[in-house]
């Protein structure tokens, strides 16, 4: 439930940007979380915490990975929109 509220939350995200005339800001947001994303996994990789902290930047990587995802696939869904 908890990861579908994220994914829900980065696909909204987009879409507060439709109104913005160049058609490039509405890919910001999911490209700053799938940085976010890549370096949460590099930290968690490369400079593991002991015991529950690890867990909880593993969490943190499924978490901006999951609002990546939504929202790349709500730039891409605004992408159709504006085309039409």
């Amino acid at each position: 439930m908890l990861f579908f509220v994220l994914f829900l939350i980065g696909l909204i995200i987009p879409f507060l940007l439709i109104r913005v005339k160049p058609g490039w800001i509405v890919w910001i947001p999911s490209m700053v979380l799938v940085l976010a994303a890549i370096v949460m996994y590099g930290k968690a990789e490369f400079f593991p915490g002991e015991g529950m902290a690890e867990l909880a930047e593993r969490l943190y990587f499924i978490i901006f990975g999951l609002s990546a995802i939504g929202s790349l696939i709500g730039g891409i869904i605004i992408h159709f929109i504006r085309n039409k």
